[in-house]
This record gives C-alpha cells, sequence and structure tokens, in this order.
C-alpha cells in the first residue's frame, strides 16, 4: 500500500454538499440513455418509437463496433428517438411499466467468477450492454475489449466539489465489489488499483485482489490522470483501463444475477436545492423525477455531474451515464456591483482578491458568474499551482492551439483529460476555457493515430 499526500491542487469553498443521508427512492416516469455521454460514438438504433423492451433489451449500438451494445435500464415502451443538430441522436427514452421484467442472461457464482476464462467474461459484459463501464486512457474513450490494459484504475477518492460520499454510494455492496474486482482480474495480467482517501478507507479494508493506495490532498486528488502519475505513469503505446467503484458493483451485480444492474445512488448537491442528499433510483432518470419541489430561487442552473466538469442539462434531461451527482446552483442574471472592487466578504476568490480569505475554511454559496471576460493567454504561473502532475498547461494548450503534434505528446497529452484542467479554467484570468481545448487535442491525437 502506498501513501501519498498531495499538496498541489484546490478545494473550492462551496456549500451546497449532499447530507449523509437517504431522502427517499424514486420510481421515474420516464429514463433516457444518451448517445453524446459516450466519447466518438457513432450510434445506430435498434428500436423504433412504441416498441415495447425489457430491462437489458438493445436499444442502440455502435456503428463501427456493433459488439458494443447499449440496452435499456428498464422494461417499458419506447417513447422517444431524440435528435439535435445535424440530425445527431441526443436520447433515447423508454416509459417505465409496472412488470419490472429483465433479459434474463447467466448468472455466475462466486466460484465460476474466479475461475472464469477472459474471453468468457468479456463476451459476456458485451452482451449485457454493461462493458460500456470501462473506460481507458489515452483518449478517455469507450476501452476496447481487443487491447490488454496493463493496470486498471478504481478511483475512490472523493475531491471534487460537491463530491458524493463513495461509502454512500456502495452501501451493502461490498459482496458485488468482490464479485467485480474478480471479473476485472480476468481482464489485464496487471494490477487492480483502488485509490481511496482516510475517511472511506474501511469499506476496501476486506477486498480481495486489489493494491490500495491512500491518497489525499485536494482537488484533483480523486482524478484517475493524478493516481496514474504517481502510482504507474502511462508510458508511450501503454494503455490504461479505468472505471468508477459503483460501476465496479454494478459489474458484480449483473454477473451473480444475470441481470442488468439497472439501480443507482444519486446526490443531490447544490445550494439552490431545498432537501441534499441522496435517492434511489434507476439509470438513466429525468432529473424532474429527483429534484421536483426542491428547487430554490427563480433562476438555476442544473449540472448532470459535479460543478466543474458535469453537463449542464434542464430538468428534463437525464442522469449521465457516468453521473452519480445533480448540482443546482444559482444561475447569474445580472453583473455583480462594482466588479472585482467589491469588497468580497461573501465571495471565493483563489487570487485572494477579497477579504473573504480572511476566513480560509468558509463556504460560500457560488454561483454561475465567470467574474470577468474572455481576452489574452496570459502565461502567470498560476495554472501548476493547481496541476499535481508534471504538466504544463499553458504550454499544452498553446501546442494544441497550433496543432504541433510532435510538442503536444512532448508536453504529455496522452496522460490527461479535459477534466484535469477544470481548476485552471476556474482560476485563469484570462477566462481560458482549457476543457474545450484538451478535448480539441485529444480528437486531433486519436485522428492522426
Amino acid at each position: 500500500m502506498a501513501n501519498f499526500k498531495l499538496k498541489r491542487g484546490y478545494d473550492i469553498p462551496i456549500s451546497g454538499r449532499a447530507e449523509k443521508k437517504y431522502l427517499s427512492t424514486i420510481r421515474p416516469e420516464l429514463v433516457g440513455i444518451q448517445p453524446p455521454d459516450f466519447r466518438t460514438l457513432k450510434p445506430k438504433v435498434s428500436v423504433e418509437v412504441g416498441d415495447s423492451v425489457k430491462a437489458g433489451s438493445v436499444l442502440f449500438m455502435d456503428k463501427k463496433r456493433p459488439e458494443l451494445i447499449f440496452v435499456s435500464p428498464v422494461s417499458g415502451t419506447v417513447t422517444g428517438i431524440n435528435r439535435g443538430e445535424r440530425r445527431a441522436i441526443t436520447s433515447i427514452t423508454v416509459k417505465p411499466d409496472d412488470a419490472d421484467s429483465f433479459v434474463e442472461f447467466k448468472s455466475w457464482s462466486q466460484g465460476d467468477i474466479k475461475s472464469a476464462d477472459c474471453a468468457v467474461i468479456k463476451r459476456s459484459l458485451l452482451a449485457g450492454g454493461i462493458w460500456p463501464t470501462l473506460r481507458e486512457r489515452p483518449y478517455s474513450k469507450i476501452a476496447s475489449w481487443e487491447n490488454t490494459p496493463k493496470a486498471i484504475f478504481i478511483s475512490a477518492v472523493d475531491s471534487g466539489p460537491l463530491a458524493p460520499n463513495s461509502t454512500f454510494l456502495l452501501d451493502g455492496k461490498s459482496k458485488d465489489f468482490q464479485a467485480g474486482v474478480w471479473a476485472l482480474q480476468k481482464l489485464t495480467d496487471g494490477k487492480i488499483h483502488v485509490s481511496t482517501s482516510s475517511h472511506n478507507q474501511e469499506f476496501f479494508s476486506s477486498i480481495e485482489g486489489i493494491e490500495k493506495h491512500l491518497i489525499d490532498g485536494p482537488h484533483p486528488a480523486g482524478n484517475i490522470s493524478v493516481q496514474v502519475f504517481h502510482i504507474d505513469r502511462l508510458r508511450p503505446k501503454e494503455i490504461i483501463w479505468y472505471i468508477s467503484p459503483t460501476d465496479v458493483a454494478r459489474i458484480g451485480t449483473f454477473l451473480l444475477t444475470g441481470k442488468y444492474p439497472n439501480e443507482i445512488t444519486v446526490a443531490l448537491t447544490g445550494s439552490n436545492l431545498e432537501h441534499r442528499g441522496y435517492v434511489k433510483t434507476i439509470q438513466g432518470t429525468q432529473i424532474s423525477s429527483l429534484i421536483k419541489e426542491s428547487i430554490l430561487g427563480s433562476t438555476s442552473r442544473i449540472i448532470s455531474g459535479d460543478v466543474l466538469t458535469g453537463k449542464t442539462c434542464t430538468s428534463e434531461g437525464f442522469v449521465g451515464f457516468y453521473h452519480t451527482a445533480i448540482a443546482v446552483i444559482p444561475e447569474v442574471q445580472k453583473k455583480r456591483f462594482m466588479g472585482w472592487a467589491h469588497p468580497g466578504l461573501k465571495l471565493s476568490s483563489y487570487l485572494r482578491t477579497h477579504l473573504s480569505f480572511l476566513k480560509p475554511s468558509a463556504k460560500y454559496e457560488l454561483n454561475t458568474d465567470l467574474n470577468g471576460e474572455g481576452r489574452a493567454f496570459v502565461a502567470t504561473g498560476l495554472y501548476e499551482k493547481v496541476m499535481p502532475i508534471d504538466i504544463l498547461p499553458s504550454h499544452l494548450c498553446k501546442s494544441i492551439l497550433v496543432e504541433d503534434i510532435e510538442q503536444m505528446e512532448k508536453l504529455g497529452i496522452y496522460e490527461v483529460d479535459a477534466e484535469d484542467f477544470a481548476l485552471c479554467t476556474y482560476i485563469c484570468p484570462s477566462k481560458i476555457e482549457f476543457g474545450e481545448i484538451i478535448n480539441k487535442g485529444i480528437t486531433l491525437m486519436e485522428k492522426e493515430g
């Protein structure tokens, strides 16, 4: 077991974290699976509006890799195949019925899983629609079953702003998590690395077959890139896979029961929610089912995921495939009086431009105000202070903007994802959207091969 104490980074002092309690169990009136949740996916729809489906029935597949399927989390009726710009499919919606019928897959005993062959495990996960929970680096896309990763990483470090507590998300799932780990062991010749923080080690203490690491420090300590960098750095032409702890448990549930694991726990967070806590619901549930009659204020921004890297949506949207939290924060409608010259007793500032720096432990009701406008890209040396890996953010972004492939490789484009630069965007005096630039660079590198 390795211990890492990271110093570089920043914990945004935002109020509205979910209370450690279960609010309710919610059965949604509508669920939706969204192809844009999956990077580079080109969906081919397998159903039509009005079709009846079971939980585990195929809704769509990848045009390039038809073995990669995406299934309905509930039994019911397909109510919509929704399209956006250029007729790209944005979601496929299903209205649940009362039958709760499932497609039946093979159920495994714990001994079967431990003795299974790698190819058999892969075929089972693909057939059950649970394979998309596995992603790979570089490129942060769904893992290719034709590859063998040098290691698999699982991050249980809750470092993000308003991040849900992993202990709550995994409540009562130790048996399923263990089965999931045994399955993952078949997919790599390397180690299964599990990173925890000092407050959630107990759940993982009895889990077999994992290499445990203790990582403490400010955000982005919980990001996969940070953990890979410190534990087993990604070298050229190497591949690692990564997966969330809850999805490991879902893999175990699928194998042990032979049914698609559609139940999830979602944290309801943000200062504009009256009731904050955890709810048990169905994957892809419509957000209005979770937060109706709980939103405070007349203008709010709803985010599926965390406030730094999540996706802005409406209450009619759906919980993202990889998301375990919904955040609701105030939406700014007008500029603040006095702007940057405001004393700022109730405002947060990384650069200590407000008097709030006198209260370092305080939490603030932060909103969507950018506190400025875009301007020239100035190298200030700030970004490295929130980047706990040896990456030069401004240099890497500039090499992407000029499409210098060789320089991008030297500066570490293969080791990072857009989420690693969210804090750079947050503290940036020039209001540069680092994430958009990094995504452009990853897409360019993948295109160039």
